[in-house]
């Protein structure tokens, strides 16, 4: 692996009839300590598919491991071998594309909470989108397996079988984390302003996981920090595997004012008041002319033993498709989350 290349574990498909040809990202990683069995839920899209271009979204497709680098792709039973694909029926929210945030374990069984959009085209102010985008307004939604490659979608409380449904003054409500507290669901999700200038986060409350209240919006209970002044774009939380932390631990995409984007990290004890753990962010771009030298967003940190497995999406362009982007791995012993270092595949 070239220096370019440093912490690259999973590029888009060389078979071109595959969903996942074209792009690949928004790794989920499970590690299953009993079997030593590693799986992976992600995004993707061929060449031919119709989602909006701004995003990787389209189909999610999985991938299984013995070691949690070197991944092997498994073919589901939806179109081009992906797992979960766009909703057939129009008057679905999901029935242009689809992309997840989050896999979870429920009563012997996963749960997907993931996001779609309809081909309802969506206002906006954002000068580099040019008008109204289909599939742009976003929306959560909520599917469930047996064996984490055949799902059922779950419908929410919205008639178009959303979970939750945006403002006027939001461009949409996507990327969901949720993680149950012990006596309900608490969810995180995106929610930026029309104009993209600033990413909300926004939070909500379940106690069966498909009619959702809201709960305001994520509080820095030490304020806001520069890396973090323009916003979260994705998170995790998870049980806080980092010894005298609080209860929970949040690995954030952080963005500044000036959009610019790196990996952050904050604990709670309620999954809603949030400490920054340390003064600077934890992961950044890679240098210049890497696979990930203009952006790193955060998408799974997974424990291992003594290790902490972080999975992350890179990219060197926003705009320009025909640059590198993919999926990437960095470790570091249970502890100081600053010293993730990106694996040699």
């Amino acid at each position: 692996m070239s220096m370019s290349e440093q912490g690259l574990i999973l590029k888009a498909s060389t078979d071109e009839a595959r969903c996942d040809s074209y792009r690949v990202g928004g790794a989920i990683v499970d590690h299953d300590v009993i079997s030593g069995l590693w799986r992976m839920w992600y995004y993707c899209r061929d060449r031919a598919f119709g989602g909006p271009a701004t995003l990787g979204t389209g189909y999610i497709a999985h991938a299984r491991s013995e070691d949690g680098i070197h991944w092997t792709r498994v073919d589901g039973d939806c179109e081009k071998g992906a797992v979960f694909a766009p909703s057939t029926d129009p008057a679905a929210f999901d029935s242009v594309h689809v992309g997840l945030t989050d896999v979870t374990r429920g009563a012997g069984e996963w749960l997907m909470w993931y996001f779609g959009g309809d081909a309802t085209p969506r206002e906006n102010k954002a000068a580099f989108l040019g008008g109204p985008v289909a599939g742009l307004g976003m929306r959560p939604g909520l599917a469930r397996s047996q064996d984490g490659v055949h799902w059922e979608r779950v419908s929410g409380a919205l008639a178009n079988g959303a979970l939750i449904d945006f403002p006027a003054d939001d461009m949409y409500a996507s990327w969901p984390n949720v993680i149950h507290d012990g006596q309900r669901y608490v969810m995180q999700y995106t929610a930026p302003t029309l104009d993209l200038g600033y990413f909300h986060t926004r939070v909500a409350v379940s106690t069966d996981g498909r009619t959702w209240d809201g709960a305001g919006e994520l509080n820095w209970a030490d304020g806001v920090r520069g890396f973090d002044e323009g916003g979260l774009v994705t998170r995790q939380i998870l049980p806080n595997p980092l010894l005298g932390g609080r209860r929970f631990l949040m690995i954030y995409t952080a963005t500044d004012k000036d959009h610019k984007r790196a990996v952050a990290a904050a604990d709670s004890d309620n999954a809603l008041d949030w400490y920054h753990l340390y003064e600077e962010p934890i992961f950044e771009t890679g240098p210049e002319g890497a696979w990930d030298s203009y952006g790193v967003a955060a998408n799974r940190l997974v424990v291992a033993g003594d290790q902490l497995y972080f999975y992350y999406y890179g990219f060197q362009s926003l705009t320009d498709p025909t640059t590198a982007r993919g999926i990437g791995l960095a470790v570091c012993p249970v502890g100081d989350l600053r010293r993730l270092t990106r694996v040699t595949a």
